[in-house]
């Protein structure tokens, strides 16, 4: 049986409208205020939540928004008797299916108001579920092609280097020998690095996380960036080797104490935020790459800053998108769609902001202990 929760400031008005429910088959209860509705939420998901702009503590707006996050798949929508363009917009933007006003008849259409609202909510949920397989078919294809970009470039430096050890060559030394062999080894590790990454992000969402490990965040951020440059001479790309060398990367977080992260987990979205800082610098004078860091109770606040080429808003609107590039010919690292997997993994937020021609910032906040 489909359960509905009528949150109203007026709680006579509220149980009548649970009653009318209930006697059309539907299981209902009231609430006056967000945090009742929210807590009956915790108790048992509803299928269906209405809710009246005006609560007794808390409001619409806020109780929509807490929804969204404890039960995204539930139906939810705002029935008032404001008639507000800019209310209903701010509803519906914060995850309403839909802005309902109520009419002298509105307790006598409730019925059929909640069932169009279930059908509703079914065909999005279905186009949800379609649009997140999809999203999983191109996310296994560009893995497929970072794989394959990646691992040709470093097999070939490994083939490179084994080649030019020549055992009949009398003229060769034996410390060119091990020279050869150094190289080849070195590209042999920055593929099991490659592979661990890989690792990490399969676990992503499946509840199996890293155990947490006190560290110092600044070690893992000057990680992350001799990873990045390292990679770089590894897979042989001049522009980004010429790139690494004359950029000038500051790690503003060596102020703060060990904290206990998935380090990981942090490597991989660092790594990753900072291999697309340094193809964005490319072509720029004087490169800079930033890493600046703040702290809250809860959570660390990250920001990779650069200086280099920006994008357009449209780049923006679809910088998360699977296999979308911003990256023309260069790039071998992982794609902002991986980095919010992992961001998402730990609770956290991603934003981008960017001006063309003047530098790109990615601003995620990394909840500590999660």
């Amino acid at each position: 049986m489909s359960f509905v929760i009528v949150a109203e400031a007026n709680l006579a008005l509220a149980n009548f409208a649970a009653e009318t429910l209930i006697k059309a088959g539907y299981e209902s209860r009231a609430a006056d205020s967000q945090n009742e509705a929210v807590a009956i939420s915790q108790e048992r998901r509803a299928d269906v939540v209405l809710t009246d702009y005006t609560l007794a503590s808390g409001d619409g707006l806020g109780l929509i928004a807490a929804l969204q996050k404890l039960s995204p798949e539930t139906a939810v929508a705002m029935a008032t008797g404001l008639g507000d363009e800019r209310l209903a917009r701010s509803a519906l933007m914060k995850g309403a299916l839909d802005y309902v006003i109520k009419g002298r008849d509105y307790f006598a259409e409730l019925p059929g108001l909640v069932g169009a609202l279930m059908d509703k909510n079914q065909k999005r949920l279905a186009d949800l579920d379609q649009k997140i397989q999809r999203y999983r078919l191109l996310a296994q294809l560009e893995l497929s092609n970072w794989l394959d970009h990646n691992f040709k470039n470093i097999l070939s430096a490994v083939m490179g280097s084994l080649a030019l050890i020549d055992f009949n060559n009398p003229d060769q030394t034996q410390e060119k020998r091990q020279e050869y062999l150094a190289d080849s080894r070195d590209s042999l590790k920055t593929a099991v690095t490659l592979l661990e990454s890989l690792a990490a992000m399969a676990n992503v969402g499946d509840g199996d996380q890293e155990a947490l490990e006190s560290v110092l965040v600044a070690s893992v951020v000057d990680e992350a960036w001799s990873k990045v440059v390292m990679a770089a001479r590894q897979t042989n790309q001049g522009q980004l080797i010429s790139a690494a060398e004359r950029s000038l990367f500051q790690n503003n977080s060596r102020w703060l104490a060990p904290e206990k992260v998935a380090r990981q987990d942090l490597l991989t979205i660092l790594e990753a935020l900072l291999t697309n800082a340094l193809e964005a610098v490319i072509q720029v004078e004087n490169p800079r790459i930033v890493v600046n860091l703040e702290k809250t109770a809860a959570s660390l606040k990250f920001e990779v800053k650069d200086n280099g080429r920006g994008m357009d808003e449209k780049v923006l609107r679809h910088a998360f998108e699977p296999l979308f590039s911003t990256k023309g010919q260069v790039g071998v690292g992982l794609s902002l769609t991986t980095v919010k997997a992992l961001v998402d993994r730990h609770s956290g937020e991603i934003r981008l902001t960017s001006v063309l021609g003047q530098g790109s910032s990615a601003v995620f906040t990394y909840h500590v202990g999660v």
